[in-house]
């Protein structure tokens, strides 16, 4: 077994934690009756979180000196992060959530404290702190764009701020996914 295949198991399964959380809440979300679009929207933008992130693990599969006790804790950090910031969005018993809108603005705070901590990782990760490499600056510039809006979410509390941050960052898993989809594989060596 590598030291890859070895942390992956970590990471695996953590991301199913989270993945399963998610759909677990799914139908609950989309009850037209309790819908609100902005959580929603977020609903569906978790839910593609766990995939990239398995996806550009892979890059790390042939850099078996990279890892080390902090980019091991880095690379778990991510998936525990985003399963709680999916347990907000969904919560434990979503059936009891009577308004969803009023239950995103309630655990909005919450959702996009873990966010920025999610973005500040990034910004450590694409640094690459810890290892000998060279930063990655498209990787920093978008972790940054990430904590700003991040921000901007615990700050605002208003309604059209927070359908201009899930529109963008519904646009930004767009361009995210056209860019692993038709870029080339990353690979960490």
């Amino acid at each position: 077994m590598t030291i890859f295949e070895y942390i992956t198991v970590a990471v695996s399964l953590v991301l199913a934690l989270c993945f399963a959380r998610l759909l677990d809440g799914v139908r609950s979300a989309l009850n037209s009756n309790r819908r609100y679009w902005v959580h929603a929207t977020w609903v569906f933008i978790k839910l593609t979180n766990p995939l990239a992130y398995w996806w550009v693990l892979w890059g790390y599969r042939e850099a078996p000196d990279y890892w080390n006790m902090l980019t091991f804790t880095q690379v778990v950090m991510f998936p525990a992060i985003m399963y709680l910031q999916v347990d907000s969005l969904v919560s434990h018993h979503p059936e009891r959530i009577r308004d969803w809108r009023e239950h995103f603005y309630s655990q909005r705070r919450w959702f996009f404290s873990l966010n920025a901590i999610l973005a500040l990782l990034s910004l450590i990760v694409f640094s690459n702190f810890g290892v000998s490499a060279e930063p990655e600056i498209i990787g920093i510039t978008w972790a940054s764009v990430g904590l700003f809006w991040s921000i901007l979410g615990i700050v605002y509390e208003n309604p059209k701020v927070q359908a201009a941050i899930v529109i963008f960052a519904g646009l930004s898993i767009v361009v995210t996914f056209w860019v692993l989809t038709f870029g080339p594989v990353a690979s960490v060596e």
